[in-house]
């Protein structure tokens, strides 16, 4: 992991679960690390927490990534306080369970903004800051959803788009190895977050057997030192993310469908 020491990070979605995770164990090396959600508050309170517990210093920058023009003004503030990257997590992301029909387009705007445009563009714009010194590593945080069967429904296109995050990650890693840029999808299974609340989930974590659920700091901690390995595609380990793997081999794709949806519609 001397990889990070001293080394500069961006991390999105960083006021709660995984990324809150993320940055903490990042703190561990004595790293500059650029935090960014929406809630400025919390991100105030982890700068504290991390700032008063390690050597790292934490910069706070709150944005919205629902804006479409977020990305270029992360980018934008990086570059003029002269933050080179070396490490830059996409983490933000929710979930929601309306019928696709249904679903209001507003929100849908916004959701796509989060979930897929500001990745790609988080990603278009560092990276081509990485290339040119021929350094720098990329963390995706995708789902096992974008690996089996996501279901019917909301749940569907969270899948979906996870599925393409997947591929894309493959494609840069074809792409941008020769520049010794790396980048790793982190596909993780239930993780204690607050994703569920946010998505409209009514499913509690009692709800899930020990054994399937994970939580956000073991994920955090798995994914990062995956990139730094080198992993490409990652799914974290885990009793229900391990078993879900296999039997997507063996079962047909409309019965795992029928499972997912069924298990949406109970978290409902």
């Amino acid at each position: 992991m001397t990889y990070l020491k001293n080394k500069t990070a961006l991390v999105t979605g960083a006021s709660s679960g995984i990324g809150y995770e993320i940055v903490k164990y990042l703190s561990k090396f004595d790293m500059q690390i650029i935090i960014t959600a929406r809630r400025e508050d919390n991100l105030m309170n982890l700068k504290e927490e991390v700032e008063s517990n390690s050597n790292s210093k934490v910069i706070v920058l709150a944005k919205d990534l629902a804006r479409p023009e977020s990305p270029q003004e992360i980018y934008d503030f990086c570059h003029s306080n002269n933050y080179k990257v070396d490490f830059l997590v996409n983490n933000a992301g929710y979930g929601f369970t309306e019928d696709f029909d249904l679903y209001d387009l507003d929100k849908l705007d916004d959701f796509l903004n989060v979930l897929l445009s500001s990745l790609v563009k988080l990603t278009r714009l560092f990276i081509k800051d990485m290339k040119e010194r021929k350094a720098g590593k990329i963390l995706q945080v995708s789902s096992i959803a974008g690996i089996i069967p996501s279901g019917s429904g909301a749940i569907g296109i969270y899948g979906n788009i996870k599925n393409f995050v997947n591929e894309f990650t493959i494609t840069l890693n074809s792409t941008y190895k020769k520049f010794n840029v790396h980048v790793c999808a982190l596909c993780p299974g239930f993780t204690e977050t607050g994703f569920n609340e946010r998505a409209g989930f009514n499913m509690q974590y009692s709800d899930v057997p020990s054994l399937f659920l994970m939580s956000a700091k073991q994920v955090a901690v798995q994914g990062v030192e995956a990139c730094i390995k080198g992993k490409e595609i990652y799914v974290v380990r885990g009793g229900f993310n391990k078993t879900m793997i296999f039997i997507s081999k063996f079962i047909p794709n409309k019965i795992l469908r029928f499972v997912f949806g069924s298990l949406v519609n109970f978290g409902k």
